[in-house]
Order: C-alpha cells, then sequence, then structure tokens
C-alpha cells in the first residue's frame, strides 16, 4: 500500500517530517513528498484490486512487489500527476523510496493531521454514535517485536475513522481510551465499546463531556454481570422485548432484546457504575442450513428509554458490530496482515492510510469496496478528486 493519501490537498509536508530525519536533498527535489503520497493512493487504489482473492501465491506476491508497481503506475500517468501536481524533476518514485522514507516519518504527526483533515470534513452539528475499535497489525510482527495494536475510533453509519493511535507495549486500550475520549466532540453523542472498556473510569470520560454510553458486560465485571444474569432469568420480571428477524443467503439471524429499568435502584446501591438507566439482554440466534449458534450479550447503558428504545438500542448494538467489518476489509480487501512492512513505524502509517481510503470510499456512497477500487484503477482523476476538501453538509 501507499505512504500516506491525502498530503497534496492538506499541505501537511512540514508538520508530518518534523521531528523525523530529513531525508537527502537529492531525494527531496527528485520527490516532493505530496507527489509521492498522492501518486501512492492512486496506485493502491488501483492496482491492488489486479490480485485474484482465490489466489494466496499470487497475493502474495504483489504485497511484495508493490513498490516496483508504484513507479510503473506512475510513470504510464505522467500527464495526469504533472496536471495535478504541477511540474518537477521526476514523476516516477522508485521502490527503494517509499522503503526508506515511511520509517523516517513521524507517525504522530501524520495520524493527528488525518485525524484533524477528517473531522474537519465532517458535519458541523455531529452527532453520530462513535464506536471505539481496537485491533492488532498481525502482519508486522517479528521473531523479536510483537504486533503492534492500535485503537481507533469510528462512526456507526458511515464508518469513518476519526482518530487512530498506537497501543503502547507496556499498556493496554484501557487507559489508551481514557485518555483518547475527551479529546473528541462528545457532546449528543453515543460512544460504544466491548467489554474490555467497561470501566467505572471511562463512563465519567464520556458522561462529563455530554456523551452517553452503551457498554457490554462480561465477566472482567463480574457483580455487574452477575446482577444481570440474575435479573433477566427471572421469569417474574419486568422488561419491554422487540425482535427483529434478518434473511439472505439461505442464513436467518434473529435478534431479540430485553431491556429494563427495574434495577437501576439496585445497581445504584451496589454497583459503583455511573448512571445505569437501562439494562439490557440480546440473545442472537443464527440459523444456516448446516446449523444453529446462539449468543448471548448483557448491556448496559446511560441512556434512559425516553433517549433510547428498544428500535434504537437494536441500532446502536448493531451499529457497533458492523464496525468490526472493517477489521475483514482491511486484512482481505487491503491484505494488512499479510503486509510485509516491519520497520518502525510503517505498519502504523499503513494502518491509518487503510483507514483513510475506506473513509474516502464510504463518503461516496458505496458499500462494494473492492468493486469500487477496481472501478477506480482506469480513474486516476476520480481518485484524485477525493483529496480535494470539501465540508459537508449538518
Amino acid at each position: 500500500m501507499p505512504i500516506f493519501i491525502c498530503m497534496v490537498q492538506i499541505s501537511l509536508s512540514d508538520s508530518i517530517i518534523k521531528r523525523a530525519h530529513e531525508p537527502d536533498q537529492k531525494t527531496l527535489l527528485a520527490n516532493p513528498l505530496p507527489r509521492v503520497s498522492s501518486t501512492s493512493n492512486c496506485v493502491w487504489s488501483r492496482v491492488a484490486p489486479t490480485c485474484r482473492r482465490d489466489s494466496i501465491e499470487v497475493r502474495q506476491q504483489h504485497h511484495q512487489n508493490w513498490r516496483l508497481q508504484v513507479g510503473r503506475w506512475t510513470r504510464d500517468q505522467r500527464s495526469v500527476l504533472a496536471r495535478v501536481c504541477g511540474p518537477c524533476r521526476h514523476l516516477t518514485p522508485t521502490g527503494s523510496l517509499y522503503r526508506r522514507l515511511l520509517p523516517r516519518l513521524s507517525v504522530a504527526h501524520i495520524e493527528r493531521a488525518l485525524a484533524c483533515w477528517v473531522r474537519q470534513t465532517r458535519p458541523v452539528r455531529d452527532r453520530e454514535p462513535l464506536a471505539l475499535d481496537g485491533k492488532v497489525v498481525r502482519g508486522a510482527r517479528t521473531g523479536t517485536q510483537a504486533a503492534p495494536q492500535v485503537l481507533s475510533v469510528s462512526t456507526h453509519t458511515t464508518q469513518e475513522t476519526l482518530v487512530q493511535v498506537r497501543i503502547s507495549d507496556k499498556t493496554n486500550e484501557i487507559p489508551v481510551a481514557q485518555e483518547l475520549l475527551p479529546h473528541l466532540a462528545l457532546r449528543g453523542r453515543v460512544v460504544t465499546a466491548d467489554a474490555l472498556h467497561t470501566q467505572t473510569a471511562l463512563a465519567p470520560c464520556i458522561l462529563d463531556h455530554g456523551g452517553a454510553y452503551l457498554f457490554t458486560v462480561k465477566d472482567n465485571q463480574p457483580r455487574l454481570r452477575a446482577a444481570l444474569v440474575a435479573y433477566f432469568a427471572d421469569p417474574r420480571a419486568t422488561m419491554c422485548t422487540a425482535q427483529t428477524i434478518d434473511r439472505r443467503w439461505g442464513r436467518t439471524d434473529t435478534r431479540t432484546l430485553c431491556a429494563s429499568t427495574r434495577l437501576n435502584d439496585y445497581l445504584r446501591t451496589y454497583v459503583p457504575f455511573p448512571r445505569i438507566a437501562q439494562i439490557a439482554r440480546l440473545v442472537r440466534t443464527v440459523r444456516t442450513p448446516e446449523k444453529m449458534t446462539t449468543e448471548t450479550v448483557y448491556l448496559i447503558t446511560s441512556l434512559s428509554p425516553r433517549h433510547a428504545d428498544l428500535d434504537r438500542l437494536l441500532a446502536l448494538i448493531r451499529g457497533h458490530w458492523r464496525i468490526e467489518s472493517r477489521h475483514w476489509l482491511r486484512d482481505m480487501t487491503f491484505g494488512e496482515d499479510r503486509s510485509h512492512l516491519r520497520s518502525g513505524p510503517a505498519p502504523q502509517i499503513m494502518a491509518a492510510c487503510r483507514n483513510l481510503v475506506l473513509t474516502l470510499i464510504r463518503r461516496t456512497g458505496t458499500t462494494e469496496i473492492a468493486a469500487f477500487r477496481q472501478h477506480l484503477r482506469s480513474r486516476p482523476t476520480t481518485a484524485l478528486r477525493f483529496l480535494v476538501p470539501r465540508t459537508r453538509s449538518a
């Protein structure tokens, strides 16, 4: 994949290479950083789809030779790049340039710049729910270095990544999330998270900034989970129920949600979790011609029934699970786990780039990511147009 993708329009060259080693003068003259970035964006959105998904050997060969394909593509598209980027001495950066440049970039500046650009191009009054989502970049694991882990905050419906940060090997997602969330616009938004983040310290970070939470409850909160399990197992318990049934491709997905406020007083007294307004249980049954599976999930939220009825709770839960499909896209469509880039911050930079590519493609309204990238292969001008900053209406 390329280096990073929106440098042409947001003019971030100086801040990105700040605190990083300076490339030699010959390299800078031959390949200005904005040109390298925009070029790699077009190449990645066109060349990557040429690999057949059913051939592991072909995919591996592609990921080993993408730098060579970058040079070939830029050589074929000289006229387009000259028109968009302006004149320069060379329009065909070599693969070795990317290999040398990536480890020398400041990943913190890149992630900050991309996060600012995404937020500035979203609606002014942004109230879309947010999901905390951690991921391990497994392809970057070496014999002496663990695979880097990143934490991102993404929107439910548009599935745009607002920010991504690296999780240090000496810590985990919990303190990183508590430090990260207060820097986002949370007023009027719901934050969803997996059970790892169901922490008494994280909930106030959201509530104090005007947001609301919807958390999954598992064994890391044993007392809270035991109370929820006992309540919903009681046949005399009072609760409201809603159900959705989806049928597609020979698969039937049934979701049954039960919610109640009758346990609130007990939880306020005996479980030190701030401002629980509803508890819920979701039973998900998936039937296929071969088998049937059932999953039960318990949840808590600071949203009262007036602010979140059963239909909205179901939508929020489904929106959070939908974010996890991005893992599949990054691994299968973009080949993240097969990438052989392991030097320094390169894997983290690539993860940020993949997130941005997904955001840009999602903004076209398409859900067929692989097909749309195939569509862009012969349309470099269209892809470059995505980099033009455009404020989206509220």
